[in-house]
């Protein structure tokens, strides 16, 4: 019973790890298509 709720917490905060990732990397795309798209425009 108690190795099970070891289980469940490991899972879950893999989740959260995962998921703050995505999103991190979700925003550093959109930040660098922003950034691409200026340097397009100058040209």
């Amino acid at each position: 019973m108690i190795g099970d709720d070891k289980y469940f917490v490991v899972a879950m905060v893999m989740a959260i790890i995962f998921t703050g990732l995505g999103i991190y990397l979700y925003l550093i795309d959109r930040k660098l298509s922003r950034i691409e798209k200026k340097h397009e425009e100058k040209k």
